[in-house]
């Protein structure tokens, strides 16, 4: 295609408004017995004027799709955010939104075999806009799709990826936070395969919010072995941003945030879902998912349902050495290692000219095991195998994550206004072999070592007004208070409950006839953290008192305030621009890290809080710049960040008193650098071959003690050979094939803390294929994919089991089958 072309494959055309009224809608009296309920108490939080308002009349936004050649295309994908509206193309490829308001769109097209475009249109009222599109033909098939938030945020000129199910499929790993480990400046922490929560530029744990249409995920995730609840099959759309988010999602925002956004509106007057089949080689895993919409004049219900269950996985080694003693591992299966997973998710959802109404429920539950030598020394006899590589044994661990969302969108003249409320409630048991130090008599039959029960309650309000086309703010406010109860024979939290708020007002804006844009901002915030006097003994074999643990009662309050100044530069027209972004943010201690005393499974340590302990500011400056032509898309970030009382967890150089809790570990204070960078680029070889590769780099220093913090991510470069075919076949739609090389560097002794174990380099090969077949209204994806091909023995730094010299899981190849459908009525 010529670089005309290119320009004009895309074309607006303004008419004449015309009358548009919106037809009510009339429900049938089963739909209504399914939701009324739950929609009741949606009503219930709307405005009393807004409920009763009539539908006004509204803008539309209309037009046809077509290839190159100016074919018309039928049954095309549309999605329209902030509404997340959803359409299919008809036979001469049109396609129409009516009933809008005035305000900024989105509109993204896709359609397999096809490169997916987005589009961003302002509508004024009442506004009739006619879009001509042409689709090209896709080189590089199922690309990345911007993913644009519901509501304006500075966080769009910092370094931001994105992923949609499809993206996901492709790299099927052990859970969701793993399947994000081959964007550039992201990793996992992990302790075995089923446990996993996500690094970005080497920071984690309660610096990167997970944020779940528009909630903050609030589980354990202070704890080094403690996973994210979220059902990987579940995401349909992920924004990540990488950076200092501090201003729009206060503490925890300052390293990160990952977005998991609302799926699409199922399109009007249709049945519709899918069913998935997935199986693993490696730890003979078998799962599935099912998920049914159906959608009656804008009213949805949406059903979803997963089960996963794997046994324990092998590595390439037969023994692993701790302390200097040599254990085995029978025929490289790490015992106890097997788990299960499922989860249950509701969603009720209405569509109206004045904005969209969405209330969801979800149940999701892990259960797993630990690898026996994961507490405590490793004994060999502990090693030995069972006969059953799929049952779960002590030690194990198991979570009931309970969560209900409501998110409503209100359209108001030159604005909208976001509502988004949600209550969590977070069931963590840890079981282990009950132990003589804990109690005088020793309870063989309770196994329950530690019991964490966290409510939380939270919600935030943004509403987002249009001063002039060039000019928006964004108000904000949000509210969250937790609450902690603890059990079980072993002690590490008290009792504790924690209030945070705080309220907020970015403003974007873009001068006349300049090629700059501009977003800053500010936010203040006040936090609270009080816990309870907590005193457990500690007895000896012979049931008397040596020692005891205690933590003091705690009643903190914290005051805050976040900034930020960035613009964007447009260098050349639809093709070059150069970021910047300058943010002062904070973190807020979570009780964790104040009031923490004992031994934690997978950590092989005595962890101990620090009282003392203030807020962590971070100044951090980004540099970006993004490059994108028909053949060749290149991105490049970099960042610089100091940290004032940045707070780790670091060795104290004393034993503990507890039997095999080894040394005792502090949280600490002191001030810090991070700098790196993320550089990667796509370049469209052919039509049928390209070629992707990503660097990443992080460094850290303490500035008290000059040496690198503790586990910092090693240096990687990714590089993917891609390959897309057509087949003449009308039953083959599309065939691709990827091979995957990673190199990882070393993590050498200036790269590591104190008492930290170095890390050797590694490389591995993957590859994956994938075909997509139809016959007539039937269509199946199958994709497989081969991972550590060469079965390569190598040790991840940012694993748990790295303390222990296990490695990482060996070949594994990974089957999946997606079958989905689709039914439209009248």
């Amino acid at each position: 295609m010529t670089e005309a072309q290119f320009d004009e494959y895309i074309s607006f055309s303004h008419r004449p408004a015309e009358t548009s009224v919106w037809r009510n809608a009339h429900w049938t009296k089963s739909i209504q017995s399914w939701v009324g309920v739950c929609l009741l108490i949606g009503w219930l939080l709307l405005p009393f004027g807004l409920s009763a308002q009539a539908a006004p009349q509204g803008g539309r936004i209309f037009g046809t799709i077509t290839d190159v050649a100016g074919n018309p295309m039928p049954a095309v994908t549309l999605w329209l955010l902030p509404d997340s509206m959803a359409c299919l193309s008809g036979e001469e490829g049109q396609f129409e939104f009516g009933g809008l308001q005035a305000g900024d769109y989105q509109l993204f097209i896709s359609l397999s075999g096809f490169e997916p475009e987005t589009l961003s249109v302002h509508l004024s009222r009442n506004d009739q806009l006619e879009l001509r599109a042409r689709l090209l033909t896709n080189e590089r098939l199922l690309a990345e799709v911007e993913i644009v938030d519901e509501h304006a945020k500075q966080e769009d000129l910092l370094a931001t990826e994105h992923l949609n199910a499809n993206d996901l499929a492709r790299n099927v790993q052990g859970n969701f936070a793993q399947s994000l480990g081959k964007l550039p400046g992201l990793d996992a922490i992990n302790t075995g395969m089923g446990i996993a929560k996500p690094v970005i530029r080497g920071l984690s744990f309660n610096r990167v919010v997970v944020n779940d249409r528009g909630i903050k995920q609030q589980g354990q995730q202070w704890g080094a072995d403690h996973g994210l609840e979220i059902d990987a099959f579940s995401v349909s759309r992920v924004e990540v941003v990488k950076g200092p988010a501090s201003l729009q999602y206060g503490s925890d925002g300052l390293g990160g945030v990952i977005n998991l956004m609302p799926a699409p509106i199922p399109e009007q007057n249709s049945i519709s879902g899918q069913v998935i089949a997935l199986g693993k080689s490696n730890n003979q895993h078998l799962g599935g998912a099912a998920q049914f919409n159906l959608n009656r004049n804008d009213l949805w219900l949406s059903l979803r349902y997963t089960r996963q269950d794997f046994g324990d996985y092998r590595v390439p080694a037969d023994t692993f050495v701790y302390q200097g003693f040599v254990l085995p591992l029978f025929d490289g299966y790490l015992k106890n290692s097997a788990g299960e997973e499922e989860n249950r998710e509701v969603e009720v959802g209405l569509r109206r000219d004045w904005g969209v109404t969405r209330l969801t429920y979800s149940h999701y539950r892990l259960v797993s095991g630990l690898f026996s030598g994961a507490v405590g020394v490793p004994r060999s006899y502990a090693l030995q195998p069972d006969g059953n590589h799929r049952d779960v044994d002590l030690p194990s661990q198991a979570v009931d994550h309970y969560k209900v969302l409501f998110n409503q969108t209100l359209l108001l003249g030159n604005g909208h206004l976001n509502l988004n409320l949600g209550y969590q409630h977070n069931k963590r048991r840890e079981f282990g072999f009950p132990e003589f130090h804990n109690q005088p008599e020793i309870d063989f039959g309770n196994t329950l070592a530690i019991g964490l029960d966290l409510k939380t309650l939270s919600g935030n309000l943004h509403y987002e007004h249009r001063l002039s086309p060039r000019w928006k703010n964004t108000y904000g406010v949000s509210l969250e208070h937790q609450q902690n109860v603890r059990s079980g024979w072993e002690f590490l939290l008290p009792d504790f409950q924690t209030w945070r708020g705080g309220s907020f007002v970015i403003s974007h804006f873009e001068p006349e006839n300049s090629s700059w844009r501009f977003s800053g901002g500010l936010r203040a915030d006040v936090g609270t953290n009080q816990s309870d006097f907590f005193q457990r003994y500690v007895w000896n074999s012979n049931g008397r008192i040596t020692d005891s643990l205690s933590v003091p009662a705690t009643d903190d309050l914290f005051v805050n305030w976040s900034g930020s100044l960035g613009g964007r530069y447009t260098l050349r027209k639809d093709q070059a621009w150069l970021k910047f972004h300058l943010g002062k943010s904070f973190r807020v201690p979570y009780p964790s890290e104040t009031v923490s005393n004992g031994v934690h499974h997978g950590t092989f340590r005595h962890e101990q809080g620090n009282p003392d302990l203030r807020s962590e500011h971070g100044y951090q400056l980004d540099l970006g710049l993004d490059w994108v032509t028909p053949r060749l898309e290149a991105h490049l970030a970099t960042y610089f960040n100091y940290f004032n009382n940045f707070i780790y967890l670091g060795p104290s150089g004393k034993l503990s008193t507890l039997p095999e809790a080894g040394q005792i570990f502090r949280y600490q204070q002191h001030d810090a650098l991070y700098s790196g960078f993320e550089l990667d680029y796509r370049w469209r070889i052919s039509e049928n071959w390209s070629l992707y590769q990503a660097a990443e780099y992080v460094w850290n220093l303490n500035l008290d003690t000059y040496l690198s913090l503790p586990f910092t991510p090693q240096p990687s470069l990714l590089s993917e050979l891609n390959y897309t075919w057509e087949p003449a076949s009308p039953r083959w739609t599309e065939v691709y094939a990827t091979l995957t090389h990673r190199y990882v560097l070393a993590n050498g002794p200036n790269r590591v803390d104190r008492n930290e174990r170095t890390t050797p380099a590694y490389q591995l090969f993957d590859a994956s294929v994938g075909t997509t077949l139809q016959w007539d209204d039937f269509r199946v994806e199958i994709s497989l994919q081969g991972q550590n091909l060469l079965n390569t023995p190598y040790l991840n730094h940012l694993s748990r089991y790295r303390l222990i010299n296990i490695p990482e899981q060996g070949r594994n190849l990974v089957l999946l089958i997606k079958v989905p459908f689709g039914h439209r009525f009248r």
